[in-house]
């Protein structure tokens, strides 16, 4: 059997930092990958509701697409750039098709707004575990 699966480009692990996002988040190469796929989803299934053409649905079935979890880091980097506006628009106005994967930073921030992260850090530092 063939192999017909796009070539995996990845060039750092999963759990690696890639970048630091506009409000000082550091993200890593799998959580990248995950935003990219919420913003994607959401303009074809956008572009599904208003009737209109989406030229990266079209991409995306005439000619495949590798999938972001397989870029490099790069090719990640310059995506989000492009689409980080959009990520917080949409998650702002609870608008992300899926909840945030569980290890975004965006997580942390919603646990720390009810005293849950603060309190596990004092419990590590008390008990002198890290």
């Amino acid at each position: 059997m063939a192999n017909n699966l796009p070539e995996d480009f990845r060039d750092v692990e999963q759990s690696a930092i890639v970048g630091e996002d506009s409000r000082s988040l550091q993200l890593t190469h799998y959580v990248l990958a995950e935003r990219l796929l919420q913003v994607e989803y959401w303009k074809i299934a956008d572009s599904i509701r208003t009737g209109m053409t989406d030229d990266n649905l079209i991409y995306i079935l005439e000619g495949g697409f590798r999938g972001f979890h397989k870029f490099t880091s790069g090719e990640l980097w310059a995506e989000w750039k492009e689409v980080e506006e959009k990520f917080y628009d949409l998650y702002e106005t609870n608008s992300l098709p899926w909840e945030v994967y569980d290890e975004d930073p965006l997580v942390a921030l919603e646990q720390d707004e009810n005293g849950e992260v603060k309190t596990y850090g004092q419990r590590l530092a008390e008990s002198g575990a890290e």
